[in-house]
């Protein structure tokens, strides 16, 4: 597991976008890349999803 904070914007199944950040990885046994994600604000707790770049876009994290 690797501890990160990267921005992220997050596409739901029904089309709606929030902001959000990653704040681990972890590669699975099979090779499966996961994040530790939280959406923003006030959103659940931090959960594992398997990472699929098509539904969380990673934001710059440092200057634009």
């Amino acid at each position: 597991m690797r501890w990160v904070y990267q921005p992220v914007e997050v596409q739901y199944p029904d089309g709606r976008w929030t902001v959000g950040r990653i704040n681990a990885w972890w590669t699975d046994g099979a090779g499966e890349l996961w994040c530790r994600l939280r959406t923003l604000p006030g959103g659940a707790c931090p959960q594992w999803l398997r990472y699929d770049p098509e539904s969380i876009l990673l934001l710059p994290s440092t200057g634009l």
